[in-house]
């Protein structure tokens, strides 16, 4: 019989009797078993008895075993608890039971105690039951019948071996599948924070260390405890910012040329002082530190703190931090590659958003420019084809005399002016309306939700008077009124272009009528417009086909009826119909044409003279002379008396047989220049005349100041001096002018010889008219000249 040596342990979960111990080793009372040497280390057995006094079988077959120690600790099944587990702290469990309960306590050992190998110990011998036990997860089955020390010894070491095995396996699977996890999740998420925070938890619950964190080194290579995972009842970390310069100094180049630091046991590890300060702080035992290298720089440590007690770090666990370091290297660099990317793309986004700003708005007043004001029209008719009760405006508005304004002050005031009128402009109008600067001094206001023109008029009055209010501009007080053409959407638009015409069209007419002024869009402007264009059209094609022709009116001496010369006046031949110069000289002068037509009309009029006096020699000693007449735009040219000056010699003209016939109102648009350019006319021989006289300045300082020959009395006055006696005072007080100026006098439209007779009567030299020959065609004005001179 061996002697058993019972170790009574205060466990609260398990009586006293219940758990007792047998050590098994060379020591021995009795005789019959020699006292052997332990070379291997003791191996703790917690035997299970499902039967009574069952293990008793165990210990000869155990002490006989050679070489190798036990430590038995016995517990009855009923009595087993986690605590006494923990108290025995056991290398193997065994269960010797019988019955049909036998199954059932392995499956519950192995759920409870899954981290221990368990070899079950039958009385009977059951085959098929040891089949459903094994595959339960037991390490052997054995029974009493072949229990033999050898047999015993083998059964436990194996179990041991195998399920340290089994173990490593299912520890190496778990780090697999954590580096999958992991590696998923970096593919999955670029939200670093999730993906670092997940890693720690999983790390520490994996490798059961009480805290686990990551720490990021700052720019100036001081570290915080950036993410944490940490165990109950340990001190957190997190958000902590280390700055021991002892660190810093001794450990950042290691880390940076890739140094893992191991520490086991702070007790026992030899380190400089401020690196175990700073351990014992946080109360680590043991310490895993494995640095995160971001593609070759230093990013961070992954480290891992066991703080209840020393620790045996694994090879198996070092590899594990470092793969996990590498994979979290990729995410952190994924991080900040995403983060790159979404800062150039928000930078792009910024400068996007702009350039459509820029595109879409004025720079100067920042309103909307045409295109996005025509993308809101656009809007607004769509929503108005599906709800026809919709009713909505378009105004056109242009500062009268802007320019003035901004040549005077200066652009800088004119752009202040701009900035301002469009600030008033915005608050004048609903939020709903859309203001917009379309180009120069000109806007354009969509008026939405309005119930009709007499609304909308209302507004736009509204709108008119309170930017006619003065401005405070730059030191100045300026005033300034506005022309604005309105146009009522209705169904029979369909883009956005037609609108604006329409609004722009009744702009122009309200600013042609005055300043000031409000016009409402009329169908019949567009017709005026389209004819006018149309006109243009055929007028370009007349040009270049040459459809002109000079007409010649006489000029003759009122006391004798004799001729004095010719007015050259042109005509639009377009086919059997001579158009006026009334309808396309306006035309020519817009468009610029007019400066072609009137080179033509100075050429031929002066090649036809040249013609006459070389066939008619006396028309040179009767000083004979053609007339032709200047627009405003051609007096504006700088190239206008040398071009005369050309024209006369090509034709061997003498310059007295020329006379430029000048309006009023020319004269005083270009009254600077004037003097210089009729001085040199007249120093070439060139004589002047004013022509429509009494119609326009009427100013004496012009007739007095300016190198005049003669004034030309507008037919609006002679055709009623027969009916008007006030018409009559003023034909009466021109010629006493005219005479008192020494300028020759010449009246226009006499049609009848009452007129003629009054004419006489006044002294009035010369004149034309149809009473004398209407416009005469080459032909017809050679025959008057033959009948006239000759």
């Amino acid at each position: 019989m061996i002697e058993k040596l019972l170790v009574l342990s205060a466990v609260d979960d398990c009586p006293l009797e219940s758990l007792a111990t047998l050590e098994v080793v060379a020591e021995d009372s009795a005789q019959k078993y020699p006292q052997k040497k332990c070379l291997l280390p003791s191996i703790n057995i917690l035997l299970i008895e499902n039967i009574p006094q069952s293990g008793e079988i165990l210990y000869p077959h155990l002490a006989e075993i050679d070489y190798i120690c036990y430590q038995v600790h016995t517990c009855p099944y009923s009595h087993l608890t986690p605590g006494v587990v923990a108290q025995a702290k056991p290398n193997l469990l065994v269960l010797i039971a019988q019955g049909d309960h036998v199954l059932k306590a392995v499956q519950t050992l192995q759920q409870r105690y899954p981290h221990l190998p368990l070899v079950v110990i039958d009385p009977s011998d059951r085959p098929d039951l040891a089949t459903q036990i094994l595959h339960s997860g037991a390490q052997d089955y054995l029974s009493f019948q072949e229990l033999s020390p050898n047999l015993l010894a083998r059964s436990i070491r194996h179990a041991i071996d195998r399920h340290q095995v089994e173990q490593q396996l299912l520890r190496q699977a778990q780090y697999d599948r954590l580096l999958v996890q992991i590696t998923q999740h970096i593919h999955q998420s670029l939200d670093l924070a999730t993906i670092l925070e997940a890693a720690v938890k999983d790390v520490r619950e994996l490798l059961g260390c009480d805290r686990v964190l990551i720490y990021r080194f700052l720019e100036d290579w001081r570290g915080i405890m950036d993410v944490e995972a940490v165990m109950p009842p340990w001190l957190s970390a997190l958000g902590d910012v280390v700055g021991d310069s002892c660190f810093t100094e001794r450990y950042v180049e290691a880390y940076k040329r890739g140094r893992i630091h191991v520490v086991n046991n702070l007790d026992t590890t030899p380190l400089v002082p401020c690196y175990r300060d700073l351990l014992a702080h946080y109360q680590v035992k043991a310490n895993l530190v494995v640095p995160i290298v971001v593609e070759g720089r230093l990013w961070g440590l992954l480290i891992c703190h066991q703080c209840a007690h020393p620790r045996d770090w694994q090879d198996s666990e070092i590899e594990l931090i470092k793969q996990i370091s590498t994979q979290l290297a990729i995410a952190i660099l994924q991080a900040e590659l995403y983060q790159k990317a979404q800062a150039e793309i928000q930078e792009r986004k910024a400068i996007e958003a702009q350039l459509l700003y820029q595109a879409r708005h004025d720079r100067l007043t920042h309103l909307p420019n045409r295109w996005f004001f025509e993308e809101q029209l656009r809007l607004t008719l769509s929503y108005a084809a599906e709800h026809p009760k919709y009713h909505y405006a378009v105004l056109c508005l242009d500062i009268d005399r802007f320019k003035t304004l901004n040549d005077s002050l200066g652009h800088g005031t004119g752009d202040l002016f701009l900035q301002a009128f469009a600030q008033r402009l915005t608050r004048c109008v609903s939020p709903q309306d859309v203001v917009a600067r379309l180009g120069g001094d000109e806007f354009a206001v969509l008026l939405n939700d309005i119930e009709g023109i007499e609304h909308a008029q209302a507004l736009v009055h509204q709108l008119q008077d309170r930017l006619n209010h003065p401005f405070e501009i730059d030191h100045y007080t300026l005033y300034s009124t506005v022309s604005i053409g309105l146009v009522m959407g209705n169904p029979h638009y369909t883009s956005s272009e037609e609108l604006l015409r329409d609004a722009d069209m009744a702009m122009y007419q309200a600013k042609t009528k005055g300043h000031n002024r409000i016009d409402v869009f009329d169908p019949v402007m567009l017709q005026q417009v389209r004819d006018r264009l149309y006109l243009e059209v055929e007028l370009r094609q007349a040009i270049e086909r040459g459809d002109f022709v000079l007409h010649y009116q006489p000029i003759v001496k009122l006391r004798s009826q004799s001729l004095k010369g010719f007015e050259a006046l042109l005509r639009w031949q377009k086919g059997d119909t001579l158009i006026s110069p009334k309808v396309f000289i306006p035309v020519a002068e817009e468009t610029g044409l007019i400066f072609e037509l009137s080179r033509w009309v100075l050429h031929n009029a002066c090649e036809q003279l040249q013609q006459w006096q070389q066939r008619y020699p006396k028309l040179q000693s009767v000083g004979f002379t053609m007339s032709i007449n200047l627009s405003a735009n051609q007096f504006s040219l700088p190239t206008l008396v040398a071009e005369i000056q050309q024209t006369l010699e090509h034709y061997h003209l003498a310059g007295h047989f020329l006379k430029i016939e000048i309006t009023e109102s020319t004269l005083m648009q270009h009254l600077d220049s004037a003097r210089e350019i009729l001085a040199e006319l007249k120093a070439m021989g060139v004589r002047i005349n004013i022509d429509d006289f009494g119609t326009g300045y009427s100013s004496l300082s012009y007739l007095r100041n300016l190198p005049l020959d003669g004034i030309k009395i507008d037919r609006s006055f002679i055709s009623q001096i027969d009916r008007s006696q006030e018409d009559l005072e003023v034909v009466h007080t021109i010629l006493v002018l005219a005479r008192n100026l020494h300028l020759d006098c010449i009246a226009e439209g006499i049609e009848n010889t009452t007129q003629l007779q009054l004419l006489r009567s006044l002294r009035c030299p010369s004149g034309q008219g149809y009473l004398f020959a209407p416009p005469l065609t080459t032909d017809k004005a050679e025959v008057y000249l033959q009948e006239h001179i000759l």
